[in-house]
């Protein structure tokens, strides 16, 4: 079971470093909003962002996107602040996305890199759904199985990310499957330490406490060169998946 706090105490203390970071999430971030565009338009009434964090899909969504009225979530207060920057007249609603209460009805309900995060999506699919108008829209991005393989393989510490074909079948049960794509990315480090500090800085190592001592970093180091080396790099695998989704 995903820990909540973990999570939440992780990404508050990579505020500062979110952005510089987590440069997939930046590029998902991007590629969402022209699906959007492409399939969803551009003039909605009410919008709702869940974990909204330092903001990146809200600067892409700012100047291409109209709305009259902003909803955007994060389960960090903090996160105020930074959407607030980008959007002054945003309605924050803090707390856990499983957990709150929506009140509203939404044209578009979106999320960049959240879904890996949650523990029934299910219930938060239905949730959504109930949520969203008749003739809505949900887009989202989230990562598939092969996310950070490198790591769960040298550690065996990974989320429990779900399949493509399953994450697609959940989608079918309340929605219309406008737009399904996944593909892979990898980042290359000069070392596996490096691969770590990059973890740590965008908030995602976020799953399980792991104390690391002289040797255990001796034994990851060695195992990892052995396994994901590259040249004279060695490499973290990403596995975006972007989905559209329509009311039905």
């Amino acid at each position: 079971m995903i820990n909540k706090d973990l999570v939440k105490f992780r990404f508050k203390k990579t505020i500062r470093t979110y952005d510089s970071s987590a440069v997939i999430q930046k590029d998902m971030a991007f590629r969402l909003i022209e699906k959007i565009l492409e399939y969803c338009g551009n003039n909605f009434h009410k919008v709702f962002e869940f974990g909204a964090g330092t903001g990146l899909l809200s600067k892409n969504i700012y100047g291409k996107i109209n709305f009259d009225e902003y909803y955007a979530n994060d389960i960090i207060e903090e996160s105020e602040f930074c959407i607030k920057n980008i959007i002054k007249d945003v309605k924050f609603l803090a707390g856990d996305i499983e957990r709150i209460e929506l009140e509203e009805n939404f044209d578009l309900i979106l999320s960049n890199a959240v879904m890996q995060w949650i523990y029934d999506t299910d219930e938060l699919l239905l949730k959504i759904r109930k949520n969203i108008k008749d003739d809505g829209y949900f887009a989202f991005t989230t990562f598939g199985e092969k996310n950070y393989e490198e790591i769960r393989q040298t550690t065996g510490v990974s989320l429990n990310y779900l399949k493509a074909e399953t994450l697609k079948e959940k989608c079918s049960r309340f929605f219309e499957i406008i737009n399904f794509e996944e593909n892979l990315q990898t980042l290359y480090f000069d070392t596996p330490l490096d691969v770590l500090k990059h973890i740590k800085y965008s908030g995602t190592n976020a799953i399980k406490t792991l104390n690391w001592t002289v040797s255990k970093l001796k034994t990851f180091d060695e195992y990892y060169k052995k396994n994901f080396s590259s040249g004279c790099k060695v490499t973290l695998t990403y596995n975006p998946i972007f989905v559209v989704l329509k009311a039905k």
